[in-house]
């Protein structure tokens, strides 16, 4: 058995260039200490410690602040601005205008009815109930409706009716009480403007507008297109006349019973068809059947159409009957047809 210690590596040996990232490594050097001699660990540690070391490099210096783009210490931006002379009396305007009393009033339906323009109309709605806004007949929303609160405020479009009677609604619910908050909605015939408030309870189920300057046009309206409907039926009934009618007509037809709400203006034939013109108060009614009596004086149907005020029928008959109503109760007007001479 060796009588040496345990070989040592001497860090003294070791070159401080081994440290270096660019320098090949030292050689090592080991050195035997014979059984009896005490190794001297701090002289290599000391030599590891007064070792030279790459420098570590320094952080640059961070550059100066711009102290002119610096937001000053203590600053608060501004909560409010000056209004102008003419801004304030626009927003004293516009505050009259909304503290107006808009009346409503009562309509069909459950409708609670605002005058259109009078005043802000304010529409109370509640939690977990639904409130509507009913806009005219015919009008058609643009675009989608703005309200000042969407978070706290679900509304959706909906509509009811069919063509020219269509009525857009906007349906509103709130999702908390004590809400205020307004509301636009813009159409092809205006702009409404409204308050919307949320209590816990009280609602109000269906608002609409009356549209007091609306109603002599409207009225105007309606009567240019009765107008235009009743050219429209004279066309239609002098196209179904074949060409230079008034040469061939024959109009030699007496008529017997019936009233003013049954009995035709006038009847007559071209030859091929017959025509039965019906007064104007029977077309407000309800319209007679046509039947044709044969020569056994019984009752034929007879194939006929209705166009405006006038009963066509593809055929010439010697007698006919207007008939309205059933049984002894029904009115009668009898048709004869002279014969020629």
């Amino acid at each position: 058995m060796s009588c040496f210690k345990l070989a040592v590596i001497s860090i003294a040996a070791i070159s401080p260039g081994l440290f270096a990232q660019d320098s090949p490594a030292a050689p090592v050097h080991v050195k035997r200490v014979p059984a009896g001699e005490a190794f001297d660990f701090d002289s290599p540690l000391k030599t590891l410690r007064d070792a030279p070391t790459n420098p570590v490099p320094q952080t640059p210096p961070a550059a100066p602040i711009n102290t002119e783009l610096a937001v000053p210490a203590g600053y608060k931006p501004k909560t409010d601005v000056q209004l102008t002379k003419t801004a304030e009396e626009a927003v004293q305007m516009s505050a009259k205008w909304m503290a107006e009393q808009n009346q409503p009033a009562a309509g069909r339906d459950g409708r609670v009815v605002y005058p259109y323009g009078a005043g802000l109309p304010t529409v109370v709605c509640a939690p977990l109930r639904v409130c509507m806004i009913e806009l005219q007949a015919g009008e058609k929303q643009v675009g989608e409706p703005h309200i000042g609160h969407s978070v706290r405020w679900m509304l959706s479009p909906a509509s009811y009716g069919d063509g020219a009677y269509a009525t857009s609604v906007i349906v509103l619910k709130p999702q908390n009480p004590g809400l205020d908050t307004n509301l636009l909605i813009t159409t092809d015939r205006r702009a409404y403007y409204l308050r919307l408030l949320s209590k816990p309870e009280e609602y109000v189920a269906r608002v609409a507008f009356a549209y007091p300057d609306d109603m002599d046009n409207e009225r105007k309206w309606q009567q240019h297109l009765a107008v235009q409907k009743e050219q429209q039926i004279r066309s239609t009934r002098i196209a179904e006349l074949p060409p230079n009618a008034t040469d061939a007509m024959f109009f030699n037809y007496r008529l017997k019973g019936g009233n003013e709400n049954i009995r035709p203006v006038r009847v007559f034939d071209d030859g091929k068809k017959t025509y039965i013109q019906i007064s104007a108060a029977a077309k407000s009614r309800e319209a007679p059947v046509l039947v044709v009596i044969g020569p056994d004086g019984k009752q034929e149907m007879v194939n006929y159409r209705v166009k405006g005020d006038m009963y066509i029928v593809d055929r010439l008959f010697d007698r006919a009957e207007l008939i309205l109503g059933s049984g002894k109760k029904a009115l009668k007007v009898e048709i004869d047809r002279e014969r020629k001479s």
